[in-house]
């Protein structure tokens, strides 16, 4: 039997229906709302039978490293440690690598009418789209960058504000402090791709990189799903990441060097750059890679080594 426990305000991302265990076996599943180091797992462990069940611990939500935790929790037998960071296997007994954010998105298939690039025959609104849901500093500061970029052609002449006029820049919240988030309505958007050709994504964490987890959420993944062209705002070696996924970027059409930069503000400068090109000499996005793209995450078994573990769990 499998029992999933969620906070109530946790939003749900990856179903988790499609998770399988024998019938005598007992698992139950902790939807964790934060980042490990918020979390009072003492609670958990102290109040649930650790005896007779296998406990599950998904830390997929938010960012989390185990080798903050690991003299904590290391050697619980029955305690499995489900994360986005393959370094996690070195801090705890029991480790099940998982891409959820992946998983969502996938999940999202069926449900969606698949995106037809060949009929978008019309000019597009704008060449980029930016969805913004808590109001980061980081990214306002990102807006504020491209909203001041000037085209300077010679010294009497330059073009204000040319990149943000091919691009559609949005915060669904204006709180500076940052109270509101769309986790609720992670799921709810239409196939901009018909309106847009590029998605810049800003990923939760951007300037944060003394660490060396690169954390994907489902931001990075709809515009494969939707069929767009992509650049990220987002850690470094987040393409590099998506690469490793199995999935494929544009570093033969556009400088994706912005990936390879450590220092935000200076990943920031190139990145803005690279969009800047692509408006500049209307790059367009090759439409094969956006269909190969499509078709890895419609495929992709990033939940195989999490299934396999559930489906092989032998009664305690």
């Amino acid at each position: 039997m499998l029992k999933i426990v969620s906070p109530s305000t946790r939003a749900i991302y990856a179903k988790q229906k499609h998770l399988n265990v024998k019938d005598d076996v007992n698992v139950l599943w902790f939807n964790l709302e934060d980042s490990i180091n918020s979390e009072n797992i003492e609670s958990i462990l102290r109040w649930y039978n650790t005896q007779d069940n296998y406990i599950f611990l998904d830390c997929t939500k938010e960012h989390s490293e185990l080798k903050h935790i690991r003299n904590k929790y290391s050697n619980d037998d029955n305690v499995y440690w489900v994360t986005s960071n393959t370094e996690d296997k070195k801090y705890v007994k029991n480790h099940i690598y998982w891409e959820m954010f992946l998983t969502a998105v996938k999940e999202m298939t069926p449900d969606r009418g698949e995106v037809d690039l060949h009929s978008q025959w019309k000019r597009f609104s704008k060449k980029f789209i930016c969805y913004n849901g808590r109001n980061r500093p980081w990214r306002r500061e990102l807006y504020q960058y491209i909203k001041d970029r000037e085209l300077v052609l010679s010294p009497q002449h330059s073009i204000p504000e040319l990149l943000l006029s091919e691009m559609k820049y949005i915060f669904r919240h204006n709180d500076v402090e940052q109270k509101g988030n769309t986790h609720k309505a992670w799921n709810i958007f239409k196939d901009l791709s018909y309106d847009y050709e590029y998605w810049l994504v800003t990923e939760t964490v951007a300037g944060d990189d003394h660490h060396g987890h690169v954390f994907l959420t489902e931001k990075t993944f709809k515009p494969i799903l939707l069929k767009m062209g992509f650049v990220i705002a987002g850690r470094m070696g987040v393409l590099k990441k998506l690469r490793d996924l199995g999935f494929k970027t544009f570093s033969d059409y556009w400088d994706e060097s912005y990936d390879t930069i450590d220092w935000w503000p200076d990943r920031r400068d190139a990145l803005v750059k690279t969009i800047e090109d692509i408006i500049l000499d209307d790059v367009h996005v090759p439409l094969d890679i956006l269909e190969y793209n499509y078709n890895v995450l419609k495929d992709h078994s990033a939940d195989l080594e999490l299934k396999n573990t559930l489906a092989n769990l032998t009664p305690l």
